[in-house]
């Protein structure tokens, strides 16, 4: 738009300078067709922004200072009438334009070629020293030859030239290189080539004295100023300086036949014209051109023989080439019929090309592939490429082979067709196919995996046909299999898992689908049910199937397994997420339930479930803002009553709910994860409030499996014995008995790291468990607690109190310490005294109790015994 509105007003300035006398107003329009150039610079370079702008603005000097000179030279003439002056200041502006211009064109070249181009360089010397041969023999020298020339007006004289010589010698090292095809030099150099027809016509006028202003001449130098200033408007121009990639030199036939006229013909021609009066001089010139002219024609003849034997060569190269590649190239006619085939054909086909040639190429397809190969015959896009399109081949041996093709229509004098190239992707369509399997199957099994069968519900959940009450989702999770996993170790746990599966494969039907989901969970995808009790039925001999007995690293095990069902609702679409989490919730409701059994999916299991999710968030928040508390049951001697110690017991004061008992979120701190800073946290407050208390009573604090199982644990209770100032024997850490059997030698080493500490041990709850005297053997504990059961029925008689009896019998036979907790009256308080029980607590003496209730039983001392 700028471009276009200022060559509209250059031309208007121009015809108003043409049709306007010769008066103060024409010089006017003159400088201001100048200056308007001058400000198209400035705008190019203020509105495209350019990265290099000194040559935009040395070409805005020159331009200046050549416009000033026009003012400086017309303004007599048009004005007063005058004739031209001398030698003088206008002289001088008009020379400064010179070596801005070409300063401003050599910083171009250097942006452009850093590393100079040295055929572009060859080429533009050659035009400039013909140039300045014709500028000497027909401006200088007659110029100077005239009589009366002072020194100035010689020096001037030669100094047009020479300027206008220079700016050429840079425009034709541009024009020789690869960047004056840029739309913005393009429009330069149109100026540039008015600014030296000008100055020659002026020179060649003022010999013979028939230059005057307004005349033709101006209209080349007005062409000069709106060739700069369309140049620097033109949006591309601030590429013009950005550097070219490298690439090969190139040499068209044109640019020889120029380039040896002027190095060979120009001196010739020169000496002819000047030699014109001699006839003899001027035939034998003449003749050396014509015989030059004769070689240059025989010199292009020899140059069509070398590209000819380039070209065979060439075809000798590619014929090798051919004869390695593996790739099949083929030429096709547009019917489809085998033109050519590279050698490589033997290789894929096991067949010579010449068995290939003539014959269509789809008698080479497979039947039902031919289709494919028809389309790719019959499409290509704009650029005229085919393809791509997979197909077999048949080989020689009556095997098929995959094939990729891609191909290019040809249209020439000489053929018209396509040009294929064919691969062998038999290899990669295995490899596809395995790395698909893989993507989508469970590696150890070889069932579905999850991403598969979520993908395989969702289809099942869209079948209009088939109504949703149809479609049924079981979750198959394996009982105690960490047991074995642990027991057995992983190589038994694996053969444990691949025999689930195929078992839950002999359960399936040909609709159904059976999915590993992870670690020991399945899952079963059943469609086209008869009715939801059909599930049920399956489920059940799901559960029959898996505790069959099996041999597993020569031991017989029999696993059991839980099942969850769940069935879409009738009357809403569900998605596959959903129904995997509501066969899920049903799957562990069957666990809590007994396990070994299977439960529907009921939405009152999702509510139970949320409540959990909210309750385990809330603890979570209680942990980390310290609202838990621990509160304190006294260990009581039931020789005299005193006061012993106490067991450490957590509280949940819940600010909305009340005090949540433990039995709400112990369990769930286990599931979540949370035991751990809940344990540590009780762990922590314990042995600072024992650190307090008088005299040497004891704090017992229970440790969770998971506690145990924490290789940190050892570290944590020594930097809490440490900061709390509470002697380690004075610290008992109560263990659950199962511990005792589900990891029996992480729990040996952490609890004997835990006994060099110095502190005791607990066995919990003792006799509910299933570990063996063996295993207590190897233990080292030092206190055993009756469970509460086994107190209840103590003073009953000798029948009931027989298992408190023989608890404390093995306590003495194994030298360990006995407590007895759950004592409810004083007659059991009595009679475990009667038995020999040292330590009891319960709530016949005190109920758990804030910190503060502890430090006032501990004032009182002790319990009367009745």
């Amino acid at each position: 738009m700028l471009l276009r509105a200022y060559l509209a007003v250059g031309v208007a300035l121009s015809v108003g300078y043409f049709l306007t006398p010769d008066s103060p107003l024409r010089t006017l329009l003159l400088i201001a067709i100048a200056a308007s150039s001058v400000g198209a610079v400035l705008l190019g370079v203020a509105v495209h922004r350019p990265a290099r702008t000194l040559p935009w603005l040395l070409l805005a000097a020159g331009v200046a200072c050549y416009a000033t000179g026009d003012g400086v030279f017309y303004w007599p003439q048009l004005v007063e009438g005058r004739p031209p002056p001398g030698p003088g200041l206008a002289d001088v502006l008009y020379l400064v334009m010179y070596p801005c211009l070409a300063i401003a064109l050599v910083i171009v070249v250097r942006r452009q070629n850093p590393g100079g181009d040295r055929a572009a360089l060859i080429d533009g010397t050659i035009v400039t020293v013909g140039a300045a041969l014709l500028t000497w023999v027909f401006l200088i020298e007659p110029y100077l030859s005239q009589p009366g020339i002072s020194g100035v007006q010689r020096v001037i004289a030669v100094g047009y030239p020479l300027g206008d010589v220079l700016v050429l010698a840079v425009m034709a090292r541009i024009g020789g290189g690869r960047s004056a095809r840029a739309a913005p030099l393009r429009i330069l150099f149109a100026g540039f080539a008015c600014l030296l027809a000008a100055d020659a016509a002026f020179t060649w006028q003022s010999l013979r004295g028939t230059f005057h202003a307004g005349s033709w001449p101006d209209l080349l130098w007005i062409g000069f100023y709106l060739g700069i200033g369309g140049a620097a408007l033109h949006p591309g121009m601030r590429l013009v300086d950005e550097r070219l990639p490298p690439a090969a030199p190139r040499l068209s036939s044109g640019r020889v036949a120029v380039l040896l006229a002027v190095a060979a013909l120009l001196i010739p021609v020169v000496i002819t014209v000047k030699a014109a009066a001699s006839a003899e001089l001027a035939v034998f010139l003449t003749a050396s051109c014509v015989l030059f002219v004769l070689v240059l024609v025989r010199l292009a003849d020899v140059v069509e023989v070398l590209r000819e034997v380039q070209r065979q060569r060439a075809e000798g190269r590619f014929q090798r080439l051919t004869e390695q590649v593996t790739d099949l190239l083929s030429i096709c006619r547009r019917d489809g019929v085998v033109q050519y085939v590279t050698p490589s054909v033997e290789s894929l086909l096991g067949v010579p090309p010449a068995a290939v040639l003539g014959r269509p190429l789809t008698d080479l397809v497979h039947p039902d592939d031919r289709d494919g190969v028809a389309v790719l015959l019959d499409t290509r896009d704009e650029a005229g490429l085919v393809g791509p399109v997979e197909c077999r081949l048949r080989r020689a041996d009556g095997r098929y082979v995959i094939t990729e093709t891609v191909g290019r229509a040809v249209d020439d004098a000489d053929e018209s067709g396509y040009l294929f190239t064919t691969r062998d992707i038999t290899e990669r369509k295995a490899l596809e196919e395995q790395l698909t399997h893989r993507a989508f199957h469970d590696e150890l099994t070889g069932l579905a995996n999850r991403a598969l069968l979520a993908d395989r519900i969702h289809h099942a959940l869209e079948r209009r046909g088939t109504p949703y009450r149809h479609i049924a989702l079981l979750i198959v999770d394996l009982d105690d299999f960490k047991t074995v996993n642990d027991s057995l170790g992983r190589v038994a746990g694996d053969a444990l898992l691949r025999t689930t599966a195929d078992r839950l494969r002999s359960c399936l039907r040909s609709a159904d689908t059976a999915a590993r989901l992870g670690g020991d969970e399945f899952a079963m995808l059943l469609e086209q049910l008869d009715d939801a009790a059909e599930a049920a039925r399956i489920a059940e001999r799901v559960l029959a199937t898996v505790r069959r007995p099996l041999t597993v690293e020569g031991r017989e095990i029999q696993p059991r397994a839980s099942v969850g069902i769940a069935l879409p609702d009738p009357d809403r679409l569900p998605d596959a997420d959903e129904l995997l989490r509501n066969a899920d919730v049903a799957m562990h409701m069957a666990k809590r339930q007994g396990r070994n059994r299977y439960a529907y999916f009921a939405p009152s299991m999702h509510a139970g479930l949320m409540e959990k999710l909210d309750l385990a968030e809330d603890l979570r928040g209680a942990i980390e803002r310290h609202e838990l508390l621990a509160h304190y049951q006294p260990f009581v001697d039931l020789r005299d009553g005193a006061i012993v110690g106490a067991e450490a017991l957590v509280r949940w004061p819940h600010p909305e709910k009340g005090l949540i008992p433990p039995d709400r979120f112990i369990g769930l701190a286990e599931e979540t994860g949370l035991i751990l800073p809940l344990g540590y946290e009780v762990l922590g407050a314990a042995c600072r409030a024992a650190a307090g208390w008088p005299g040497e009573q004891r704090i017992s604090v229970n440790l969770s499996p998971r506690q145990v199982q924490d290789p940190a644990v050892t570290l944590y209770v020594q930097q809490t014995l440490l900061h709390s100032g509470l002697p380690p024997h004075r610290l008992t850490l109560e263990i659950t008995e199962s511990l005792l059997s589900e990891d029996a030698e992480v729990a040996a080493n952490r609890l004997a790291e835990l006994k060099a500490l110095g502190v005791r041990l607990a066995v919990d709850d003792f006799g509910t468990g299933y570990s063996s005297l063996s295993r207590l053997h190897a233990f080292p504990i030092d206190i055993l607690k009756i469970p509460k059961p086994f107190v209840d029925g103590v003073a009953g008689g000798q029948e009931h109190s027989a298992l408190a009896r023989a608890i404390l019998d093995l306590a003495q036979a194994l030298g360990l310490q006995v407590v007895a907790e759950g004592i409810e009256d004083a007659a059991q308080a009595r009679e475990l005294r009667r038995l020999g029980c040292p330590i009891g607590q319960g709530f016949h003496f005190s109920r758990p109790v804030p910190e503060a209730a502890f430090a006032t039983l501990l004032a009182k001392g002790s319990f009367a015994l009745v």
